[in-house]
């Protein structure tokens, strides 16, 4: 999430998707490889550089910015964050200056994570964002990462199913309606270790 997303040194190999969804998948993953890559040149800065930044490998940046590689959350708010970028910029989503938006349910935009993890923008940017708000489905056995811990807070809303987070080291479990407030720099992480599909609201505030 923030002037990034927010959710392993190393990225996961792409996901598993039928044929057809999985070209189309690709050219997303290309895409976004070259507006990384375009960012990064903007900035000066070398794939060295901005891995030392963003405290992943060189090799990670280089193999998003060929779309070899699919990053995983994690990796992705590391990154954005390294570059000062909001997470739909890097994803290709209009970031003109509006103070009103709709986004209809049939065409919000979705992405997928290293960790099969699928993230759907709920608030596209408005003049001068002060949140950004995401909707994570989380298959079973679908987890976060190692803790997170960046700027802000976040508000962690349990939509679907049940979700495991680990706070300063301790277990809670997150039910339908429960609800989850923190400060962002607590590293956190999550897993769904039901059996079924968990969907969670992600609300992010980086002042």
């Amino acid at each position: 999430m923030a002037k990034h997303l927010a959710e392993i040194e190393t990225l996961n190999s792409a996901i598993s998707t039928p044929r057809a969804s999985k070209e189309s998948a690709e050219g997303n993953f290309d895409s976004l490889g070259q507006r990384l890559k375009r960012a990064r040149l903007e900035r000066g800065l070398t794939l060295r550089k901005l891995a030392e930044q963003a405290r992943v490998s060189a090799a990670t940046i280089q193999k998003i910015e060929a779309g070899r590689l699919v990053p995983s959350i994690e990796i992705f708010v590391k990154v954005t964050k390294a570059l000062r970028l909001r997470a739909s910029h890097l994803l290709g989503e209009d970031d003109s200056p509006v103070d009103v938006r709709i986004i209809r349910a049939d065409s919000a935009k979705s992405h997928s994570t290293g960790s099969r993890i699928r993230i759907q923008n709920i608030a596209e940017a408005l003049q001068e964002p002060k949140m950004e708000a995401y909707l994570a489905k989380i298959p079973p056995r679908g987890r976060s990462g190692r803790p997170l811990g960046f700027s802000g807070e976040i508000l962690f809303i349990c939509k679907k199913g049940t979700v495991d987070f680990w706070v300063r080291g301790k277990q809670e479990v997150l039910r339908e309606g429960d609800t989850l407030h923190i400060k962002a720099i607590v590293p956190h992480r999550f897993e769904n270790r039901g059996g079924v599909d968990a969907e969670l609201f992600a609300i992010w505030s980086p002042s």
